[in-house]
């Protein structure tokens, strides 16, 4: 669990109070999807994780269903995830998402389309802006920022923004201040 103390910790950089991480339900979900990835670990104990499971694909259900909020335990997330806004985010189970990376609302992470393969793959310090839709076998570098409303079919380079339906590159900055830059995402 040590990754969601990394996760906390990104909120409390943010200003947030404790009583209002408290009772952030985007911090209830990312909480949810870290118990699921250790539920679902191989080196827990066989007898005791089924029940937990259930449990776990219960919960699961309720965020999906009331939140909005579908973080698969298959996915792979780095630790200080922050996700600025509860609901709409759709995970792919294959996705791959680095440190310190932040979510805006209604972001879609995934497939090109239903029987197609390829999942994105995000980078370290990564910005994924409101309603931002990344499909297909992408990666995505360090220090990137997705805009609001982009459709990314393309791999984004590290320290480059992006815009657009289909993103294009609107600001590349140069590697040394992405570097900088992506340990305070969103900045």
């Amino acid at each position: 669990m040590r990754a969601f103390a990394c996760d906390l910790a990104r909120y409390r950089e943010s200003g947030d109070s404790r009583w209002r991480i408290a009772m952030n339900p985007a911090v209830w979900s990312i909480f949810w999807y870290r118990v699921g990835r250790v539920l679902y670990a191989k080196r827990s104990f066989a007898p005791v994780r089924f029940p937990f499971k259930v449990l776990h694909q219960l919960g699961a259900l309720l965020f999906d269903a009331l939140l909005q909020m579908r973080l698969n335990v298959r996915a792979q997330i780095g630790p200080g995830l922050l996700i600025a806004h509860c609901g709409g985010i759709t995970l792919h189970p294959d996705v791959v998402i680095g440190c310190h990376c932040d979510l805006a609302h209604h972001v879609t992470l995934g497939t090109r389309g239903a029987g197609r393969h390829g999942v994105p793959r995000l980078g370290d310090g990564v910005y994924v802006g409101t309603n931002a839709v990344l499909i297909g076998p992408i990666k995505v570098g360090d220090g990137a920022r997705i805009g609001a409303n982009s459709l990314v079919n393309r791999d984004v380079p590290a320290g480059a923004t992006v815009l657009g339906v289909p993103a294009v590159i609107v600001h590349q900055r140069t590697s040394g201040v992405a570097a900088e830059q992506s340990d305070g995402v969103g900045a």
